[in-house]
Parts: structure tokens; C-alpha cells; sequence
């Protein structure tokens, strides 16, 4: 019986953020536009503390940008998670997939690409071209979070339920 060796694994997921990248470099200097270089994050203020009982609400997807959700199920994989990821201030919806890719979409029309390696993955958001990162542990009472690092949802820590389809 053949092994298939671990890296071909991480080569779709790559080769599909490059293309994704490649696209819209490629769609930018066709257009006439030189390439913008990636901003570096604005520090953080700290905001106000939130009321622990305060529960986010539930988005409206407008039919303008779709459900979130579609993005997610574009990729057919029967190994896949998903997740309704929140906290007091942001809600997203979240896939991850067997062969490791990872995808986000809020209700601002916004959606994100990534693969994840231990736990880390880059995430590129599709529409501005932009980079941001997240990184996914489980909290020691056994629930899965998201940190947020760059873009949007900077400094946000996420929590995660699993999503009803």
C-alpha cells in the first residue's frame, strides 16, 4: 500500500493561496494600479469592559453579501468543522478543513483564506488583498478559541460553537 508523503498535503492549500494571490496581483497592475504595500497594524486602545451577560447579537446576513455560511461550504468536505466564532464585539463564521485550510467570512461581506500549520495559520482577506493571522488553541476547559492578529479583528479572541448547518 502506497504512502502518500505529508507535505503533498499542505501543496493544494498552498498552491490555492498563491494562486488567490497571484490573481489579484495580477488583476491590480491590469487595471493600471501599482500594487499598495500592506499598512502595519494601529495599536489597539483598550476598550471598556463588557458586561459578562451581555451576549453578542445574532447578524442579519443582508442578500448584498450573502451568507458567510456559503463561503464556507464552497470546499465539499465531508471531514470539515464548523464553528460560530464570538466574542462581545465581533461574530464570524469559521471552516476548518481535514486537509488543514482554513476559511472565515462575517456578515460584512468580508472572507479570509488560510491554511493552518500547528495551530497558525496567514489568512489572506480575498476582496483588499490584506494579511492577517489567527491562531486557534483550546482553552483548558476544553473549548476552542481564535486569536485574531492584524486586519479587522485584530486583538480579538474568539470563542468558538460548533455551527448548526
Amino acid at each position: 500500500m502506497a504512502h502518500t508523503p505529508g507535505w503533498t498535503k499542505l501543496a493544494g492549500p498552498a498552491l490555492e493561496l498563491a494562486a488567490l494571490a497571484f490573481g489579484s496581483f495580477a488583476m491590480e497592475l491590469a487595471n493600471g494600479s501599482p500594487p499598495k504595500p500592506k499598512a502595519p497594524p494601529k495599536p489597539v486602545a483598550p476598550s471598556a469592559p463588557t458586561p459578562a451577560a451581555a451576549a453578542p447579537a445574532k447578524p442579519v446576513w443582508s442578500k448584498r453579501e450573502g451568507n458567510p455560511q456559503e463561503f464556507l461550504f464552497e470546499i465539499a468536505d465531508e471531514g470539515a468543522n464548523y464553528y460560530r466564532a464570538s466574542d462581545a464585539t465581533a461574530e464570524v463564521v469559521a471552516g476548518l478543513y481535514s486537509d488543514g485550510r482554513i476559511r472565515l467570512a462575517d456578515s460584512g461581506g468580508r472572507r479570509f483564506a488560510g491554511a493552518l500549520i500547528g495551530g497558525h495559520a496567514d489568512l489572506l482577506e480575498l476582496q483588499r488583498n490584506e494579511w492577517s493571522e489567527v491562531f486557534l488553541r483550546v482553552t483548558p476547559t476544553g473549548r476552542m478559541q481564535l486569536e485574531l492578529r492584524g486586519g479587522p479583528y485584530d486583538a480579538h479572541v474568539l470563542t468558538c460553537e460548533p455551527l448548526s448547518q
